[in-house]
């Protein structure tokens, strides 16, 4: 009976040996960096998503019930949309998103942002809006909203939005940040902007069928 290795087997058992301790650690590494990224890819595609759902609501609560354009306190002049300008918006046309006339009392922008009450109906009802989220394989990551008034862009043909400064009275332009924050091992952090004007709600001239 063997009672030892000989030189080629004990050559070969420490190749092997070698070998594992070579590769698993770079297994372990690649793995690992595969799951953050898959963490990562799904909280942009969450935070993108839930952007969606925001940008699709009326622009103010009261652009839930009426599809003009709102006053505000602070905008910029060049905007305006009252008597002075035929109450309809200089570059628009008439019949097209007015703004509210003399035969209705001016309707302004909502101050306060934030829910007026249970529901989410418009956009600025997401402001402090927050969620946090657990994955089935054990990540976790939150989703954060806020929404700001910005001080009104220069008429031009270039606005760089992410230049404007916010406001602190009611403007024609809300901006609206997804941010979304990933616990993985290295943490990830990212923003998504989106910027909503005053522009009133789509409205569809119907006649009944004849």
């Amino acid at each position: 009976m063997r009672r030892a290795l000989t030189l080629i087997e004990l050559i070969f058992s420490m190749m092997i040996v070698a070998l594992v301790f070579t590769v698993v650690p770079k297994i372990v590494f690649v793995t690992n960096k595969s799951f953050e990224t898959t963490v990562r890819e799904e909280a942009l595609y969450n935070a993108m998503a839930l952007m969606g759902i925001v940008v699709r609501l009326p622009w103010d609560e009261l652009n839930t019930r009426y599809y003009r354009i709102l006053a505000v306190t602070a905008g910029n002049g060049a905007y305006r949309c009252d008597e002075s300008t035929g109450f309809y918006r200089i570059g628009g046309f008439r019949g097209s998103r007015n703004c509210i006339g003399s035969a209705q009392r001016p309707l302004e922008a909502s101050a306060t942002l934030g829910r007026e009450g249970t529901d989410y109906n418009d956009l600025d009802d997401y402001n402090g809006f927050g969620l946090v989220t657990t994955t089935p394989y054990g990540a976790r990551y939150d989703l954060n909203v806020t929404v700001r008034y910005l001080e009104d862009p220069d008429p031009g043909d270039e606005v760089d939005l992410s230049l404007l400064a916010p406001s602190s009275g009611t403007t024609d332009i809300k901006e609206v940040r997804v941010t979304v924050f990933a616990r993985a091992k290295t943490p990830f952090r990212s923003s998504i902007y989106y910027h909503a004007a005053n522009i009133g709600q789509f409205y569809l001239h119907k006649r009944a069928w004849r």
